[in-house]
C-alpha cells in the first residue's frame, strides 16, 4: 500500500478521530470533579476562619492563571472544530 492510500489515510483519520474524543471525555470528567471541588472549597472558606490566607491567596491566583490558559486552549479547539467562528481581533487604529 502506498502513503497516499485513501485507506490509509480513512484509519489515521479514524484514529486521530478516536484519540481526540478520548481526550475531551476525560477533560470533561476531570473538570465536573474539579467544579465539586471548588465548590467545597468555597464553602469551606466561608464557614470557618482561614489559617493560612497568605499561601491559599497564592495558590489561588496561579488556579486563576492556569485556568485563563486552559480556557484559551478551549477556544483553539472550538476554532479547529468549527463549533464557532474565531474571535475577530479589533482594529484599534481609529
Amino acid at each position: 500500500m502506498a502513503v497516499d492510500d485513501p485507506a490509509i489515510k480513512k484509519a489515521d483519520s479514524q484514529a486521530t478521530k478516536q484519540a481526540l474524543i478520548s481526550e475531551l471525555t476525560w477533560a470533561k470528567l476531570y473538570t465536573r470533579t474539579m467544579h465539586k471541588d471548588l465548590g467545597a472549597i468555597t464553602t469551606a472558606i466561608g464557614s470557618k476562619p482561614i489559617t493560612s490566607g497568605p499561601a491559599m491567596k497564592k495558590t489561588a491566583r496561579k488556579l486563576h492563571d492556569r485556568l485563563r490558559s486552559a480556557n484559551q486552549t478551549v477556544s483553539e479547539l472550538s476554532d479547529h472544530a468549527g463549533v464557532r467562528p474565531p474571535a475577530v481581533k479589533k482594529d484599534n487604529k481609529s
